[in-house]
C-alpha cells in the first residue's frame, strides 16, 4: 500500500502529552521561550499559528484478543486506553487480512474501515482521520479531500517526521536550542506546520539530513497529508 488512512491524535492532544513528557524526561530545551513550534508550558495551543497535523502523530496500532491477554499490564508495550480500545480491535481485525509489510499494520485501506473504527472511539475523542500518500512511489491514488500539506517522513513504522522532530515535537534528536538552524524552514511552514510544496520538502530534507545529529537510519518519503475526518 502507498496510500491510506490513518487514525492520529489531535494536535491539543499531542501537545498536551509533549508538555507532560518533556516534564518527565527533561529535554535540552530552552525552558525561558519558545523555539520554532515547540510546546512551551506558558503558552496555550491557541497561541501557536503553525500546528502540526503531519503524520507522526502516534496512529492507532493493531491489537487483539491474544494481545490483550498477553501484554495487558506488561509494561512490554503500549497499550490502548479504554476509551479507544474498541477501535484498536478493529485495527487488529484489519492487519491479519493483510499481506503487507508489518510496518504498514495501521494503515487502512478503505475509509468505511476507517470510519468504522473512528466511530468506536468514546469520549473525549482526541482523534481525526488523515489520508496520505507516497509522493514517492508510483501510485496513482489521488484523494479530494482537503489537502493539509507536505511531510518528510517515514512511510509506515513509527511514522518518523524530521519536521516533527526538529520544530514540532523533539523527541529522539531534539533541535537546535538556539532555534538557528532550521528557522527558514520554519518560517516556511503552512498553519498545519507542513509545507505547501513537494520542492520546499525536499529542500527541508537535504538541510535536515546535512547535520550528523538526526535522523539517518531509515527512508525518508515526501508524504502528501490530507484531513477526511476530525474529533
Amino acid at each position: 500500500m502507498k496510500s491510506g488512512y490513518l487514525i492520529v491524535k489531535t494536535y491539543e492532544r499531542m501537545y498536551r502529552e509533549y508538555l507532560e513528557l518533556r516534564k518527565e524526561m527533561n529535554f535540552l530545551l530552552p525552558t525561558d521561550k519558545t523555539i520554532y513550534c515547540v510546546p512551551w508550558k506558558e503558552k496555550k495551543t491557541q497561541e501557536y499559528d503553525k500546528q502540526y497535523r503531519g503524520v507522526s502523530r502516534d496512529p492507532l496500532f493493531p491489537w487483539d484478543d491474544y494481545d490483550e491477554k498477553s501484554f495487558r499490564g506488561s509494561g512490554l508495550v503500549v497499550e490502548p486506553i479504554d476509551n479507544e480500545l474498541k477501535a484498536h480491535f478493529v485495527i487488529g481485525r484489519l492487519a491479519e487480512s493483510k499481506d503487507d509489510d508489518d510496518d504498514l499494520t495501521d494503515l487502512i485501506e478503505s475509509y468505511d474501515d476507517a470510519v468504522e473504527a473512528f466511530n468506536l472511539l468514546k469520549v473525549p475523542v482526541e482523534r481525526e482521520i488523515i489520508w496520505i500518500r507516497d509522493m514517492e512511489s508510483d501510485s496513482p491514488e489521488k484523494a479530494e479531500y482537503p489537502l493539509l500539506g507536505y511531510d518528510p517522513a517515514y512511510f509506515g513504522g513509527d511514522w518518523f517526521s524530521a519536521i516533527s522532530d526538529c520544530m514540532c515535537f523533539p523527541v529522539w534528536h531534539g533541535t537546535d536550542t538556539e532555534g538557528i538552524h532550521f528557522k527558514e524552514f520554519n518560517e516556511n511552514l503552512n498553519k498545519y506546520a507542513l509545507f505547501d510544496t513537494l520542492d520546499i520538502a525536499k529542500a527541508f530534507l537535504e538541510h535536515y539530513l546535512s547535520f550528523d545529529w538526526t535522523e539517518h537510519v531509515g527512508e525518508f518519503r515526501l508524504i502528501e497529508v490530507r484531513l477526511v475526518k476530525s474529533a
